[in-house]
């Protein structure tokens, strides 16, 4: 009995521990809200833009030879399902901080529009379970870093093709070995934007893209899965509605993501059927202090529907945040 129980033991906390890590890549590459049309492209497309030349600019004179952005946000909120779980989902408060620097070389007219080259660097952290001792939420605690590279190409009227590639590292904050790398990815991606103007106040943004990601998972707990079972296409389209009313920003949005994942492998060396279809829809309220200095509050309702009933789930989120921001 006890040689029977050892195993059976052993299999449990596997299990578990594969779980957690899973939790843990899910959350990082939930959908984001889409990002916000930066003030150049908003007054562009308030105007019209140019059909025939593109988006022009004004040249000014730079003490930089490339443009350099730099940001820091800090976001608390409510998940009543931070397991991601189909059933018995357990809510919790979550803390995430990201900091993110990018360098943008200046725009190069390019058959009738502005080809514009960046790198950038992402750091966030999120914590899990605040205000609680529970170890099991904790473990879910992360780092993340990415760097991205991005050809942008905007043209005609108020259209920007982004063709990018980034690589991602996942690091598990607690648990044995602590700060341990449990997922990288390699992801190139192509999407398309378009900017339309509602109104002098309102802009509406639609885009589409689709990506690969080559990923290598740590397999420390399951040694008999592969470590690029987590290789996927994803198929993805969003859109977002801003209204802009002095310093007050209203962002509702929606987004949707199809995956298709090459070759799946859940707890063995058993290749499964796995294909999401991950929805999301939210809104924010937003609060310029200055140009550099913003805050807002939040909510949004995510939910999945996968061949493996295992990912298949739904999450409500609300909170606040805070943003600073620079360039040079």
């Amino acid at each position: 009995m006890k040689r029977l129980l050892l195993p059976a033991l052993l299999l449990v906390a596997c299990t578990a521990q594969a779980q957690t890590i899973e939790s843990v890549i899910d959350r990082s590459q939930l959908p984001k809200a889409p990002a916000a049309p930066n003030a150049a492209s908003i007054a562009t497309a308030a105007q019209g833009g140019d059909q025939d030349a593109g988006t022009q600019r004004v040249a000014q004179r730079r003490s930089l030879p490339i443009k350099i952005y730099v940001s820091y946000d800090a976001q608390i909120y409510y998940t009543n399902n931070v397991f991601l779980t189909p059933h018995d989902p357990v809510a919790t408060v979550i803390l995430a901080n990201t900091f993110s620097a990018r360098a943008e070389t200046p725009a190069w007219a390019v058959a009738n529009g502005l080809l514009t080259p960046s790198l950038g660097f992402t750091y966030q952290r999120y914590n899990h379970g605040l205000g609680t001792n529970d170890s099991v939420r904790k473990n879910l605690d992360f780092d993340s870093y990415g760097l991205p590279l991005n050809l942008g190409f905007r043209f005609g009227d108020n259209w920007e093709a982004n063709l990018g590639f980034t690589t991602t590292s996942i690091y598990r904050l607690n648990g044995t070995p602590d700060y341990h790398l449990i997922f990288r990815s390699n992801t190139p991606c192509l999407s398309l934007r378009k900017l339309v103007s509602l109104a002098s106040n309102q802009i509406l943004s639609v885009s589409a893209g689709v990506d690969y990601a080559f990923t290598k998972a740590g397999t420390a707990s399951t040694p008999t899965i592969s470590e690029d079972r987590n290789d996927k296409y994803d198929f993805f389209a969003n859109v977002g509605y801003y209204y802009l009313h002095g310093k007050w920003v209203l962002g509702p949005y929606a987004s949707v993501t199809r995956s298709i994942y090459r070759h799946y492998e859940e707890f063995g060396p058993v290749s499964v059927d796995r294909r999401d279809t991950t929805c999301s829809i939210g809104a924010s309220v937003s609060y310029n202090f200055t140009p550099w200095a913003s805050a807002r509050v939040f909510t949004s309702f995510d939910w999945r529907n996968s061949t493996s009933q295992l990912y298949t789930y739904d999450a409500a989120n609300a909170g606040v945040g805070v943003t600073l921001s620079a360039r040079f």
